[in-house]
């Protein structure tokens, strides 16, 4: 949708630019120039085309909205929000910011989870990870699977949950794919990793951001009384 729209303004500035109405000499952009000066000013503030309700957050953590349902962090369970429907997206506002963007769901009856507005409530109930269903329409499979193996069980895989959502679920399937043979997975194991990355990506920004000019140090050897070996 967001390069169909672009392709269209792209078409409308073009026909601006070069296409000439019948019986006219000029172009549309050198005759809107000159008819401008005679049309009202364009109003200061952005024309808001969503549709908006007000629902109460539900004991799912989650809005409705168009036959749909979104979720929110449950910190906002029972609370009355503000809902903004777009052709493309849904915002869910609580006192006067954006909680959360959703995109857009079709049809009917269905919802969408975000992962990170049910961990502080998986912490506190861990044995329900595997079934919850915010974890299974997000997680893969495999990573599932590798959570059954975690020797800390239910908890460890809920610290699991949230490395994923702060370094990404790819990265972190990658580092368990690219474990030894043998090795037993745990979260700490995992969060050394993503450190000794972070430590490694640091240094090799800092050696290409920070040119080190090579310096002939024979003078000051000569200086200090140092002899070269």
């Amino acid at each position: 949708m967001d390069e169909l729209n672009e392709q269209l303004i792209n078409k409308c500035l073009n026909y601006r630019a070069k296409h000439k109405v019948e019986s006219r000499s000029a172009t549309v952009s050198v005759l809107y120039e000159q008819e401008k000066a005679y049309l009202h000013k364009i109003a200061p503030y952005k024309y808001d085309t969503a549709k908006i309700t007000t629902p109460t957050v539900g004991d799912f953590s989650t809005v409705k909205f168009d036959r749909n349902s979104y979720s929110v962090p449950i910190k906002y369970l029972r609370k009355t929000v503000t809902v903004k429907g777009y052709a493309n997206s849904i915002n869910i506002i609580c006192d006067d910011h954006t909680v959360v963007t959703h995109e857009r769901l079709q049809g009917q009856g269905n919802t969408s989870y975000k992962l990170e507005h049910y961990l502080d409530l998986l912490e506190r109930k861990p044995r329900s990870v595997f079934q919850a269903k915010p974890v299974r329409h997000n997680v893969r499979q495999e990573l599932l699977n590798w959570g059954q193996k975690l020797p800390g069980g239910n908890k460890e895989m809920v610290r699991l949950l949230r490395l994923c959502v702060d370094y990404g679920e790819t990265t972190i399937l990658d580092i368990l794919n690219s474990l030894p043979g043998g090795v037993t997975p745990s979260v700490d194991l995992v969060r050394s990793y993503l450190v000794n990355s972070q430590e490694r990506s640091l240094q090799e920004r800092f050696v290409d951001e920070i040119p080190v000019n090579a310096i002939d140090l024979t003078y000051y050897d000569k200086k200090c009384g140092v002899v070269a070996v």
